[in-house]
């Protein structure tokens, strides 16, 4: 599967299930799936099955990709889409920083001043 600039550099920031999951299934199928998904302690099937409402195009992409990652059982415990969903609101901090001050930046995305600082500050 061919990567974008933006999921290529979310691929080096996250920890590896989540980065597998990303790999596999590409950023927007993948926070869709965690979305619904995640959180769960669950088995990737090796045949297709309707369960894991994935095509089997996208199930062979993610036994490839999380092979490593399973227990003995073939089990994986499956990330939450928050991590996701915070790289994609500091990248979007960063590019906003430009243009508006901490202040408004905090109060844009909800956080406090020194987090927008620390956000800025990890680029």
């Amino acid at each position: 599967m061919d990567l974008s600039a933006a999921e290529n550099e979310l691929l080096t920031s996250l920890p590896p299930v989540l980065r597998a999951v990303v790999k596999a299934l590409g950023l927007p199928r993948a926070k869709e799936f965690l979305a619904e998904k995640g959180g769960r302690s669950m088995s990737i099937s090796k045949f297709h099955t309707t369960s894991l409402d994935l095509s089997p195009d996208e199930l062979e992409a993610m036994n490839k990709c999380l092979a490593n990652h399973m227990d003995a059982l073939g089990r994986i415990s499956m990330p939450k889409v928050d991590k996701l969903r915070i790289f994609e609101r500091n990248v979007k901090i960063r590019e906003d920083r430009e243009r508006m001050s901490i202040n408004d930046l905090a109060s844009h995305y909800r956080l406090s001043s020194r987090q927008i600082v620390n956000i800025c500050r990890d680029a």
